[in-house]
Parts: C-alpha cells; sequence; structure tokens
C-alpha cells in the first residue's frame, strides 16, 4: 500500500526518494537574467550548506531550454512532499528558489501557502525513475560516507593490518580490499 504522506504528484518514488520535476515559463525579458543566477550559484559553498541545511535533498538542477524561455527544476528527495516544501521554505534554499523563481510566470514565493500548489500544478512526473542506490536516506549515504571515511583512517594506523587479520573482522579486511 503506498504511503498516504507520498503525494503521487510530486514524481515517483524509488525506495527512500522522489523524484520531482516541473516547468514554467520565464517572464520575458528575464532570460539572461535567471541564466546568470543560476550559473552564478553553481558551485557556491552558500548552496552547498542550503543542501546541507534541508538533509532531504539527494540533487537538483535547473535547465533553461526553448531559448531560455522555459525553466525545468528537477530533483530527488526523502520523506513527504509536504516536508520537502516545508524544507525549503525554512532555509536558505527557499530564498534561492525564490530568487530564481521570482523570473517565471505565475511565482508566489515559497513561503506562500500556495507555492506547494503552484508546483505541483506545473509539476510532470516521470514516466520511468531509477536510482544506483534508491534505499538510502540522505543522511544514511552522509553516515556511511563518514564512516568509511573513518574506516580508511583506521586502515592508516599501525597495528591495523595485524588487527583485520582476526576472524571477526574478516568481513572488514574484505571490503577494506574491495
Amino acid at each position: 500500500m503506498p504511503d498516504p504522506r507520498l503525494d503521487p504528484r510530486a514524481g515517483l518514488h524509488v525506495g527512500s526518494r522522489t523524484a520531482f520535476t516541473f516547468f514554467a515559463n520565464v517572464l520575458s525579458g528575464y532570460e539572461q537574467t535567471l541564466r546568470d543566477l543560476i550559473a552564478n550559484a553553481q558551485g557556491s559553498p552558500k548552496a552547498d550548506e542550503a543542501v546541507k541545511e534541508i538533509g532531504t535533498l539527494h540533487e537538483f538542477r535547473w535547465v533553461l531550454f526553448d531559448n531560455d524561455r522555459r525553466i525545468m527544476f528537477c530533483s530527488s528527495f526523502d520523506g513527504s512532499w509536504d516536508k520537502y516544501i516545508q524544507d525549503f521554505a525554512s532555509t536558505v534554499i527557499g530564498l534561492m528558489i525564490d530568487r530564481n523563481l521570482q523570473h517565471v510566470e505565475g511565482w508566489v514565493s515559497i513561503k506562500d501557502p500556495r507555492a506547494s500548489e503552484r508546483l505541483l500544478a506545473h509539476a510532470v512526473p516521470a514516466v520511468g525513475y531509477n536510482s544506483a542506490y534508491p534505499q538510502p536516506t540522505v543522511k544514511q549515504v552522509w553516515q556511511a560516507l563518514a564512516l568509511q571515511q573513518a574506516f580508511h583512517q583506521v586502515l592508516d594506523t599501525p597495528g591495523a593490518a595485524e588487527a583485520l587479520q582476526q576472524p571477526a573482522l574478516k568481513p572488514l579486511a574484505d571490503l577494506a580490499a574491495y
């Protein structure tokens, strides 16, 4: 039975993830402004921190097309649609969303109660969606990466090779060889 917290209008679900895509028309005369805003945010520490602050956003991308007259936003996230939008509205990434979407037709503000319905009205669920690792949440991936880093630090300490010869640690030794 589907999870009732997951709004099917937001997109397909695979494991812990939901794929979300929406399209909008760019306001005439703001095509280059919007392109510059998006391009200038690429690699921004603020954008990276905003993604960390939310903690449920796997990735997102902006695509301008039709000579920059249309925009597509795609993302995948953990949890319910309502939580996803609440996270955007209460974090720095909401300011970034508003900074971009103020240049599209019909945008109200991520903090506006109508924002969720506006996004869903322009959402187009994917016909197919897959992931190399669908089950773990963003926070579980971060935890696994931190554990991997700690494990490699342990491997670099004197005596680690000898300790890994213990039968109970064979699974770890096998992973280290991977």
